[in-house]
């Protein structure tokens, strides 16, 4: 725990998370404590938070590019960048096209617009799921 010594590990406050809400002690207490259905959503959060760490960084490849057709606010704040709700009209970098609905974090300095052109990646954990990398600059 570090009680005594000043031990700097650098760990990522997602992992973190993540390790305290379903590993070990806390994890165990946090199943007992907790009801399943907010387990649940502090876990979507999580995953949520991660995608957008992902895309931010830069570390994953875009897969798609899409054309943003609606967009909803829902409401949710995630260090008070909004999760909204986007319909879009996807193409894969192979041709394929398609609708698809996301729920997503998006930065409140660069929220998309119908019209707008946004760049998806492929989730690392889950490859059939899409991923909001951010707008596309043209």
């Amino acid at each position: 725990m570090g009680w005594f010594s000043r031990k700097n590990k650098q760990e990522d406050a997602i992992a973190k998370a993540d390790n305290m809400m379903n590993k070990g002690l806390t994890g165990m207490m946090m199943k007992g404590l907790v009801p399943k259905a907010h387990r649940e959503a502090i876990n979507q959060s999580l995953d949520t938070a991660k995608q957008a760490q992902w895309a931010a960084t830069g570390s994953l490849p875009l897969t798609a590019t899409a054309t943003v057709l609606k967009i909803t606010d829902t409401g949710k704040l995630i260090n008070f960048d909004p999760i909204v709700i986007i319909v879009i009209d996807v193409t894969e970098t192979n041709g394929k096209q398609y609708q698809r609905t996301l729920e997503t974090l998006v930065s409140k300095m660069q929220i998309p617009r119908v019209g707008d052109q946004v760049g998806l990646g492929q989730n690392p954990a889950n490859p059939t799921e899409l991923i909001y990398m951010g707008l596309i600059s043209v």
